[in-house]
């Protein structure tokens, strides 16, 4: 359609992207169609734009057609990103040509047909549901994809049948692989039957071959039982979870029942791909044969370095391994670009992660190999120094951060004092430590180096400026651990107090149940589908910490009906509660046969402001939402309250108990990941450096040490993993049975491999102020009967030698 010139020339000047300069993102948007690429992309390098514009260069200048591109991205909000990006640069590519066309009537024409909807663009998941829904078999229905919880729960239906959860055997065999001395409750054995089931699925292992290689009667064969009664639960219902998605969408793939679709297909790229597993592997290269007869390529995008989902079945080594792999599987050979320049973050912080990512010798060897170093472009921004905030205790900690994060939202900025600088030789003298007294010394050297140091003034854009530009990243968004507040319930109690308060938004800090405004909203519900309690009390099986909750729940609703809500018109929210607890049918000539659990729930939402205008509690409220539509699955009254019979009244709101009302109140319904995609404008971001992967900030908050007071052991695996667990690992045991076969890294390697990435992809979410929170302990060691103890700690600088190797250089304020 045009030269590649033309289309630089475009991109340049109309879309202000400046891809000439770039040696390396012009390299991988100029590759042919039939050229693959191995594109290593680090934070801030512009991957989303090298994608977005490789698409658009493929369609303007190689004359692919949209339907012929597939594009996959890790998650529905980078997604819907780079549909964004592709429609919106796509059109004005397309306006400029429309409007400098002239009287070429061929050109206008090709220019009018280009369809960007076309494109085949979302997750695998969403991928797969939409092709599977398209091209299903005629005279089928499509199954329904349930969530996580669901899963669960349905998991637990297996395992109360007959009471399996009571087996000695398999009791003995789940508890195996965790820390817990026994397991005594259904759903905690659902969740590893679930990651066991999830763990074959993902690593594409023969079940068969498996059942037969364990004993019957023995507790894995029994825990395979579990999982394949799960299975034909499932399809008995025509419902399906994302594993078996996956594997019904290659299944289709190999069995030629998706020709159509793949006839078509040209260009494959797939973003994230340090994140995937096997079984995704085998559906993109399978993709990828059509693809490749067609005259076409495959190209991956991903950064070793921020391989964070290795929990959820990820093998980073298919991405370390991808040119191997596609030259094995499918014959081609692929190009290594590395996209080097980082356009996100300042040169201090760019520097920051370059020495932490490099600083243990043996995490080099799980990296692609060679791997060059992120480097700053010439136009250098703020170069602010890396800031460290270290206090005595959390409350102090919290209260610092606080003030920090308060004076620069309510006043604009904030001015700080370096009050000591800690750099290469502080790290080296404070392992040569050995007294109380020697780290008295240390710490009043690197007091010394901070005199005369300037007051370092950060602002927040004068303009655009707000809470949403800053975020605190911690391990885990818990608010509250064994009764007492961590760090991140400090700091919202410490922004709470502030005039004028600052909002948090962490609607993972606290569990489900715990909070008051599920509380009145669940209480509200309750109370009107089972008056008094009187279903509740009848069933003397039901959990008494959900009897509990549920109890408490309903308090919480009384004392809220007290408060008198608006609107009062045409009826108060007391009159609506007694007329559902009378079965009273105000307006109508009878109370009808049934009633559905969601209607009733939006009409209490009706007295409930902070569900709907609060951004937490909209989350809150989207969550019960979705577990009243989901259970409804495995619901024989599907989420209805029946009126036909007392009999069958009593039976379906024993169901909803069962089914909606008791999983929240255990524990088991959490917030999914999928609702928290919009973050809240003018609401700090607490969140967990997992939530925080593709995101970026102006500053960030990372907590590297307010857990650790000493060198305990029971906190090692959080900060430094010393020993191999010892608990069976689920990866290893399932991987034995797949080509994969046994890793040849221990799980103490990994371990500490994980903990590397975690920190790396925290330091590399900051534009321009990176700030490093822990306890003074965490940072400087501790005296210990007069000698020093140190806390070695990843997050910090330790190698897995045990030496604190440190950083280049950072300010305590």
């Amino acid at each position: 359609m045009i030269s590649y010139e033309k289309f630089e020339d475009i991109v340049v000047n109309i879309l202000k992207r400046d891809i000439s300069s770039n040696h390396d993102q012009k390299k991988a948007i100029l590759s042919k169609e039939n050229e693959g690429l191995f594109i290593v992309a680090g934070p801030g390098s512009g991957k989303t734009t090298v994608i977005v514009l490789k698409i658009l260069k493929y369609i303007f200048v190689d004359d692919v057609k949209p339907n012929e591109i597939l594009a996959t991205t890790f998650t529905k909000k980078a997604a819907n990103e780079l549909y964004s990006r592709i429609l919106g640069w796509g059109d004005e590519i397309k306006n400029y040509l429309i409007d400098n066309a002239g009287d070429d009537f061929d050109l206008l024409m090709a220019i009018n047909r280009i369809d960007f909807n076309q494109i085949t663009l979302g997750t695998t998941d969403s991928i797969a549901q939409e092709l599977l829904r398209v091209h299903k078999e005629p005279g089928t229905n499509q199954e329904e994809v349930i969530e996580e919880f669901v899963a669960k729960f349905a998991m637990v239906k297996i395992l109360l049948k007959d009471n399996r959860y009571l087996d000695a055997n398999l009791e003995g065999y789940l508890r195996s692989f965790t820390k817990k001395e026994k397991l005594k409750e259904a759903s905690q054995m659902s969740e590893i039957l679930l990651e066991m089931k999830n763990r074959m699925y993902y690593d594409q292992i023969d079940f068969e071959e498996f059942y037969n290689n364990v004993g019957e009667g023995s507790g894995a064969r029994i825990a395979l039982d579990c999982i394949r009664e799960y299975e034909d639960e499932l399809k008995s219902r025509n419902i399906i979870d994302f594993t078996m998605l996956e594997s019904k969408f290659l299944d289709f793939l190999r069995n030629d029942k998706l020709d159509i679709f793949l006839d078509d297909l040209k260009i494959i790229l797939i973003d994230e791909y340090q994140d995937t597993n096997l079984i995704q592997e085998e559906i993109y290269f399978t993709m990828a044969k059509s693809a490749i007869e067609n005259g076409g390529s495959i190209s991956v995008v991903g950064d070793d370095d921020q391989s964070l989902y290795r929990f959820r079945g990820a093998t980073v080594d298919l991405f370390t391994n991808f040119k191997s792999r596609v030259r094995e599987k499918l014959g081609i050979d692929v190009e290594e670009i590395n996209l080097r320049t980082n356009y996100r973050s300042s040169k201090n912080i760019i520097n920051h992660c370059n020495r932490f990512v490099e600083l243990d010798g043996e995490y080099q060897n799980a990296r692609v190999e060679d791997k060059p170093k992120i480097i700053a472009p010439e136009l250098e921004k703020n170069n602010m120094p890396i800031l460290g905030l270290f206090r005595n205790n959390p409350e102090m900690l919290s209260k610092d951060i606080a003030k920090l994060v308060g004076d620069l939202i309510n006043k604009g900025e904030t001015t700080l004092k370096v009050n000591r600088v800690i750099d290469d030789e502080y790290f080296k003298k404070l392992e040569r430590c050995k007294t109380k007294g020697d780290l008295s010394q240390l710490r009043k050297e690197s007091a010394q180096k901070a005199r005369g140091k300037e007051l370092i003034t950060i602002k927040l854009d004068e303009e655009e400026g707000s809470a949403s530009d800053m975020a605190v990243l911690t391990y885990s968004p818990q608010e509250m651990k064994f009764g007492t507040p961590t760090l991140n319930g400090h700091i919202r109690r410490q922004l709470r107090r502030l005039k004028p308060p600052i909002d948090v938004f962490n609607p993972r800090g606290r569990d489900l149940q715990e909070i008051k405004e599920v509380a009145i909203f669940c209480g509200l519900m309750l109370e009107c589908i089972d008056p008094e309690s009187k279903v509740q009390e009848s069933d003397k099986q039901l959990p008494l910490l959900g009897k509990r909750n549920m109890q408490r729940w309903r308090y919480e609703a009384r004392e809220y009906i007290k408060l008198n809500p608006m609107p009062h018109e045409p009826f108060n929210l007391n009159t609506f509660v007694i007329d559902w607890q009378r079965r009273n049918p105000r307006g109508y000539d009878s109370w009808p046969d049934r009633a559905n659990l969601m209607e009733l729930a939006y009409k209490l939402v009706t007295w409930l402001d902070f569900l709907q205008e609060d951004a937490e509690g909209v989350v809150y409220l989207e969550a019960i939402t979705q577990s009243i539509t989901q259970t409804g699955f495995f619901n024989k009254y599907s989420a209805n309250i029946v009126f036909t019979s007392p009999e069958e009244e009593r039976l379906s709101i024993l169901e909803a108990i069962w089914n909606i009302f008791l999983p929240i109140a255990t524990g088991d319904v959490s917030i999914e990941e999928s609702l928290l995609e919009t973050l809240p404008a003018n609401r700090l971001n607490i969140m967990s450096i997992h939530q925080s992967k593709g995101l970026e900030f102006p500053l960030v908050i990372v907590d590297v040490g307010s857990k650790f007071k000493n060198n305990d052991v029971r906190t090692q695996s959080l900060r430094f993993p010393k020993m191999e667990p010892d608990y069976t690992i689920m990866e290893e045991t399932i991987r034995k049975y797949s080509e994969l076969g046994e890793g040849n890294r221990s799980e103490k390697d990994k371990s500490f491999d994980d903990l590397t990435r975690l920190y790396f992809v925290a330091f590399s979410r900051a534009e321009h102020i990176l700030i490093l929170v822990g306890l003074y302990n965490a940072i400087d060691g501790y005296a210990y009967k007069d000698k020093h103890k140190s806390i070695p700690n990843i997050a910090l600088g330790w190698s897995r030698d045990e030496h604190q190797k440190g950083f280049k250089e950072i300010y305590l304020v």
